[in-house]
């Protein structure tokens, strides 16, 4: 049995004490994080236009620095990769066509054709707007 020790809380309860501030840094977001996030965004609002206005945003001075949308992920990617890149279309299609299976806003594949992609494009360009995003986050969340 463990010391009851009144200057340590941590070991009263038997867990390890906590790291000393300038420890490891916790866990960041991975591109994983940011799917999941997005997939709930759109199973809540499936109907969530891709191109959708975002009326009055605030936007950093410094253009280093990246605004405060993190709260709404769909609005934040916007931040991140531009309102209306490619990264950013393929990121939100695929979210919203794994939560509908295509049935809202079409499928994978009918955006591919549109496009010109073929699927590895499409993939590809996902992917490195996930990290892009999940990158982006971090550093907020860092340095916000």
């Amino acid at each position: 049995m463990l010391d009851q020790d009144d200057d340590d809380p941590g070991r009263s309860t038997g867990e390890e004490p906590s790291a000393p501030l300038g420890g490891p840094e916790p866990p960041g977001w991975t591109c994983r994080d940011v799917e999941r996030w997005l997939k709930v965004a759109f199973r809540q609002m499936p109907f969530t236009p891709i191109y959708a206005p975002r009326g009055n945003t605030l936007s950093s001075a410094d253009p280093k620095r990246v605004p405060s949308a993190t709260f709404d992920m769909i609005a934040f990617t916007g931040t991140v990769l531009g309102d209306r890149s490619d990264e950013r279309r393929a990121l939100l299609v695929w979210a919203r066509a794994i939560v509908t299976e295509g049935d809202i806003g079409g499928s994978i594949a009918a955006f591919c054709r549109e496009m010109g992609w073929n699927r590895r494009t499409f993939d590809r360009r996902r992917h490195r707007a996930c990290l892009k995003v999940a990158a982006a986050k971090n550093a907020f969340d860092r340095y916000g």
